[in-house]
């Protein structure tokens, strides 16, 4: 699972300066049993309006899935850079397609090393 492949990079993210968080369409309770069970050790918002959020971010959702209590939104990835812009997104519709924690690691080193080398010019 995802999230718990992001905690478990906690201290490689961390050592790069990367945080991680997330945000669910589950109510509180089915989002704790989540985070409780895949050990999630970063901030994990509960609750969210998949419409309001596709419609501020693009992100696919679900609004009547079959064999499902409510609208869902489909895995949407964002790397943000320091100052809060968008660096890269992802977006999937299906069960593919998501950034690992070992891109947002390679992804956050290459800037770093395009930065630096951009200041020695």
């Amino acid at each position: 699972m995802q999230l718990a492949a992001f905690s478990r990079a906690g201290e490689k993210l961390a050592a790069e300066g990367i945080k991680v968080v997330a945000a669910s369409t589950d109510p509180e309770d089915e989002a704790r049993k989540t985070i409780a069970h895949s050990e999630v050790n970063f901030p994990v918002g509960y609750s969210v309006d998949p419409v309001k959020v596709s419609e501020v971010t693009g992100a696919f959702y679900q609004p009547d899935p079959p064999n499902r209590p409510r609208s869902y939104l489909h895995t949407t990835n964002f790397l943000l850079s320091p100052d809060g812009k968008v660096n890269i997104a992802v977006y999937s519709s299906g069960p593919l397609g998501r950034l690992v924690w070992q891109d947002v690691l390679q992804a956050v080193q290459y800037r770093k090393k395009m930065l630096a080398e951009a200041k020695k010019s």
